[in-house]
């Protein structure tokens, strides 16, 4: 990487306010306030997508992309679990618990590392869920 690239890629800290609160609502929505931040977040979200600052809309993008992906996988997995496995299956109920408690503290884990990025001025993107990012 170049000097010229490495600098494009930095933003002087902190990062915006907006992408560190993009990425707080995002773990806030996974720890806290489920619904109530996951609809702050998508307001945010559709409010701000074509923002001038490119990290801005880097970090929205992420946060917005995977809460729905990650969201979306998460409760049809579950589900999917239960309703193949059945309710009385005592298996289904140790599968079910342990797929969740993987993938959403997976999640925690990776939206901890975003707002870290975000506050740094970093880019970020999720590793499985996010979508890529045209440079």
């Amino acid at each position: 990487m170049t000097t010229k690239d490495a600098a494009f890629h930095r933003h002087p800290m902190p990062g915006p306010p907006l992408a560190i609160v993009a990425e707080a609502l995002f773990v806030i929505n996974l720890m806290l306030l489920p619904g109530l931040a996951f609809l702050a977040l998508m307001v945010l979200w559709i409010k701000h997508r074509n923002h001038p600052d490119p990290l801005v809309r880097n970090h929205l993008r992420q946060t917005g992309w995977t809460c729905i992906t990650g969201g979306t996988l998460l409760v049809s997995a579950s589900v999917g679990i239960f309703v193949l496995g059945g309710f009385d299956n005592p298996w289904s109920w140790v599968i079910g618990v342990l797929y969740f408690t993987f993938v959403h503290s997976s999640l925690i884990l990776l939206g901890v590392l975003g707002l870290a990025r975000a506050m740094n001025g970093r880019n970020w993107r999720y590793p499985v869920f996010g979508p890529r990012e045209n440079v």
